[in-house]
């Protein structure tokens, strides 16, 4: 019969062969990396501006009215592992007492697929403009609610819908907001001539001059943004956004305003978006913890190896003699 130090000891081996062996397959099973989840709850970003000014489409007259614009993701199939497939719809719409077509300013729906790490577009997106149909194939050349997951202090490109590019957007600063380390990155667009990108439904229109006649109008988009991602998912939790949209000569002058809007979001929608952000894994510490259970098994497999061939098992004892 063996002794009890080689069965202890054979025991201590199979645990330590069983840790080492787990925590070097983990990475294959359980993604612990911040990778975007597919059941997200927190989906929507609303930005709101209490002093706005928006253009009617049907007579050209600008209004002072409050406008909200919103951003709503969805997580949809086909997905798997490494991409999910999201519909993105963004909607801009006035407060007043028209009817709620009348109210719309705009609307568009966009669908493609990203990495869930680096939160980069994998496919052309498939735009649907409510205003503006027929649909259009559209390169999402950056980012845009999903950053790279353990986001870097540096400079990404950000997608801004309206010009359908991107733009460099530069880290500002490092914030804690409810914990959590959050990174500020700052994106400005100078004034852009949209109808010199893509022809579309709006980007043009016919300016009066003071003689009388008339001369071809171009609509001009700027903004100046604040994205607010939290540091271990890259998920966007905040956007601040001034925006102004004109209509304008060839040269960029300004002539008529389409929309000056300066906007945030409610506290209780960003309280949501970073709950949700620190429900997604920390690749940080979950990489530690897989790391300190290879480091126990080979220890324990050391051990029990060292047992199972009589390392512990002391001296045998030398038989007495009798005279």
């Amino acid at each position: 019969m063996l002794p009890k130090s080689r069965i202890f000891s054979s025991l201590l081996l199979g645990l330590g062969v069983a840790l080492l062996v787990a925590g070097l397959v983990a990475p294959r099973f359980f993604h612990a990396d911040g990778r975007l989840p597919l059941d997200l709850e927190a989906t929507t970003w609303t930005l709101e501006d209490p002093e706005a000014q928006s253009r009617l489409n049907v007579d050209g007259r600008v209004l002072d009215v409050p406008v909200t614009r919103q951003l709503h993701l969805e997580v949809q199939a086909p997905a798997d592992e490494e991409e999910t497939t999201v519909r993105i719809g963004e909607t801009t719409m006035r407060e007043s007492r028209q009817d709620e077509l009348d109210r719309l300013i705009s609307a568009a729906v966009w669908n493609y697929r990203i990495d869930r790490v680096t939160g980069e577009a994998t496919s052309p997106a498939t735009l649907t403009d409510q205003l503006a149909a027929p649909t259009a194939e559209v390169d999402v050349d950056g980012l845009w609610l999903k950053f790279p997951t353990n986001a870097e202090q540096t400079t990404y490109d950000v997608f801004d819908p309206l010009l359908r590019e991107s733009r460099p957007a530069v880290f500002a600063e490092e914030l804690e907001m409810d914990g959590r380390t959050v990174y500020r990155y700052h994106q400005e667009i100078e004034p852009t001539n949209v109808a010199q990108l893509y022809a579309g439904l709006g980007n043009t229109t016919i300016l009066s001059e003071e003689d009388g006649s008339t001369t071809q109008g171009y609509l001009f988009h700027s903004a100046s943004r604040d994205i607010f991602v939290d540091q271990v998912s890259g998920m966007v939790v905040e956007i601040r956004a001034s925006i102004d949209d004109y209509y304008g000569t060839a040269d960029g002058e300004k002539r008529e305003q389409v929309l000056a809007f300066d906007g945030g979001m409610p506290q209780e929608q960003i309280d949501a978006l970073l709950d949700q952000a620190a429900s997604i894994s920390d690749v940080t510490v979950s990489q530690t913890i897989r790391w300190v259970i290879v480091g126990i098994g080979a220890v324990l497999a050391l051990i029990g190896l060292a047992g199972a061939f009589g390392a512990f098992g002391g001296r045998r004892k030398a038989g007495s003699t009798t005279d």
